[in-house]
């Protein structure tokens, strides 16, 4: 038989694992739920330079950031053809890119536009997804801004080399990296648009930002985007 203090302890205990289950419970439900992994880090560019051969120039025939929405795609030609392992750009073929973030304002700046660069007519492929960052822009017009030779230039293997291609160069090669090494770009330098700044990488989601101090970001007809193959997005 069963004794009373065997019974009574037994009903205790029953008594108290409602409160046990209960305070299990409530720790699960109070515990913190594991955070998702942060995002990389956008990578800067501004300390590093690139070769004008491995540059693509793409033609601005006007560019208004008050007639742009984020998503909307659009569209530069290549002045100039140039070979990538994996993509072959003939002159005139074109570059497309996504708009991020447009702002403009009614009244005075700032203002800003943020492209991201994803696609091009490769020769035999339009609309290849590839990786470009824009890292100059060139305000208008005139032949100082014509920075190459107009032959096509390869970037890798056997064709024509970053000597080939430089001597085709003038001054304007040289503002495009102050103090750097010649025929070089540094990225983030504007020529000719002293109301723009741009930094490649710093827009949301890794896309390269022009800011201007206008209420809107306007480039002229004749004004070019120097952009560069990248391995960073």
């Amino acid at each position: 038989m069963i004794s009373f203090h065997c019974l009574k302890r037994f009903m205790l205990a029953l008594a108290a694992f409602p409160m046990l289950t209960s305070a299990v419970s409530y720790a699960q439900a109070s515990a913190p739920a594991a955070s998702a992994p942060a995002a990389p880090p956008c990578q800067a560019l501004a300390e590093s330079s690139v070769s004008l051969n491995a540059t693509v120039e793409a033609q601005v025939t006007g560019l208004d950031s008050a007639h742009l929405k984020a998503d909307k795609e659009i569209w530069f030609k290549v002045s100039r053809g140039i070979i990538y392992p994996s993509c072959t750009l003939e002159a005139d073929s074109v570059v497309y890119a996504r708009v991020v973030t447009a702002t403009s304002s009614k009244g005075s700046g700032p203002s800003e536009l943020s492209l991201q660069f994803d696609r091009a007519d490769c020769s035999g492929h339009e609309k290849q997804k590839i990786n470009l960052r824009l890292i100059a822009i060139l305000g208008p017009p005139g032949d100082s801004h014509k920075m190459h030779v107009d032959m096509p230039t390869k970037v890798a293997g056997k064709g024509r080399q970053i000597d080939d291609a430089a001597a085709g160069t003038n001054a304007l090669d040289m503002d495009l990296n102050p103090g750097g090494a010649p025929h070089t770009v540094h990225p983030g330098i504007v020529v000719g648009a002293p109301k723009l700044k741009l930094e490649p990488t710093a827009g949301q989601g890794c896309s390269d930002k022009i800011s201007s101090t206008d209420n809107k970001v306007q480039l002229a007809p004749g004004s070019e985007f120097v952009l560069a193959l990248t391995e960073l997005r």
